[in-house]
C-alpha cells in the first residue's frame, strides 16, 4: 500500500534526520535551541505536551469554526510549519557536504523555496507532510527522555480515542483539513473500478507519523538497535491498522495500535538482551 510506503520513508527520514541533530547538538547553536525543555528527562514534560496539544486542538477548532471560510488563515500556518520544519530535514542533508554554518542558513532558504513550491504546486502536499513530519519528530525525540516520551505517547493515545470516538473534534479537523487538501496529512486514493463508483481515499494525519519518529529519536539514547525494535514496532502496527482501514473505510484513531505496536517491540527487543 502506497500509504504505508510514505510512512515507512518518514520514519526512516526522521531518523537520519535525528542522528545528524544529536551529532551536532553540542556545537551548532542553532541545533541547541531545537529542544524544547530544559531537562528531557523530567516525567512532568509529559503533562506539560499533553496540554500543549489539548490547547493547539481547541485554537484550531475554534479557527476552523470561526475562520473557516478564511483558508488563507490556514495556508499561511501550513506554509510557516513546512518551511521551518523541513529546514531541520534539509539541514541534515547539506551537512554530508558542508559545515554546520553554511548548512544552517542553507536549510532555512530551502525550507522556504520548498513550502513557496507547496502552495503553487498542490502535487507536493504528500512530500511536504513528510519533510515537516520528521523535522518536528526529531524536535519532540530530542526535547524527551524515554520514560516521559512513553508517558506522552501514552496520554496521547487516550486523547486521540477520546477525540475520535466522544468529543469527535478530530473527525471535525480532519474532515477541514482533507476538504481544504492541506500538507497536514498524507493521502492515498484509489481509482474507482466499476462505473457509479466514488474514488477511494485514505488519509493519515502527521501526527500518527510524528509520533513513531519521536520515540525512534529518543530511543537512540539506549542503543540504535532500540531504534530499529520501535521502527519495526511502528511499521508492523501501521501495515495492520491501514489494512483494517482500507477495508472497512472507518474513521479510526490510529495512536492506539501504533504506539502499542512500538512499545511491545520496544520490551520485546529488551527482554530478549538486544540493549
Amino acid at each position: 500500500m502506497s500509504l504505508l510506503a510514505l510512512f515507512v520513508i518518514a520514519q526512516i527520514l526522521g531518523i537520519y534526520t535525528g542522528l545528524i541533530i544529536i551529532q551536532d547538538f553540542a556545537k551548532n547553536p542553532f541545533v541547541n535551541s531545537l529542544m524544547v525543555t530544559s531537562d528531557a528527562n523530567e516525567p512532568t514534560n509529559a503533562v506539560f505536551f499533553i496540554l500543549y496539544i489539548l490547547l493547539g486542538a481547541i485554537v484550531m477548532v475554534l479557527l476552523i469554526r470561526f475562520l473557516g471560510i478564511y483558508p488563507i488563515i490556514f495556508r499561511i500556518m501550513e506554509f510557516f510549519l513546512i518551511a521551518s520544519a523541513s529546514s531541520i530535514v534539509f539541514y541534515a542533508f547539506l551537512r554530508l557536504v558542508v559545515g554546520y554554518e553554511i548548512s544552517t542558513i542553507a536549510a532555512i532558504m530551502l525550507g522556504l523555496l520548498f513550502s513557496g513550491l507547496k502552495v503553487v504546486t498542490p502535487a507536493l502536499k504528500n512530500a511536504a507532510a513528510i519533510f515537516a513530519t520528521a523535522g518536528v519528530g526529531v524536535i519532540f525525540g530530542i526535547s524527551l527522555g524515554l520514560i516521559p516520551l512513553l508517558l506522552f505517547l501514552i496520554f496521547l493515545s487516550i486523547y486521540d480515542y477520546l477525540s475520535v470516538f466522544t468529543t469527535k473534534h478530530m473527525v471535525e479537523m480532519a474532515n477541514f483539513i482533507v476538504k481544504k487538501d492541506l500538507a497536514f496529512t498524507i493521502t492515498a486514493k484509489e481509482a474507482p473500478k466499476r462505473k457509479g463508483e466514488k474514488e477511494k481515499r485514505i488519509d493519515l494525519g502527521t501526527g500518527d507519523m510524528i509520533a513513531p519518529i519521536m520515540l525512534e529519536i529518543s530511543a537512540l539514547s539506549i542503543s540504535p538497535i532500540a531504534t530499529a525494535f520501535v521502527f519495526l514496532g511502528a511499521v508492523t502496527s501501521m501495515g495492520l491498522f491501514l489494512n483494517i482501514v482500507w477495508k472497512k473505510g472507518a474513521v479510526l484513531p490510529a495512536l492506539p495500535p501504533i504506539v502499542l505496536g512500538m512499545i511491545v517491540a520496544l520490551g520485546l527487543g529488551f527482554v530478549l538482551g538486544f540493549y
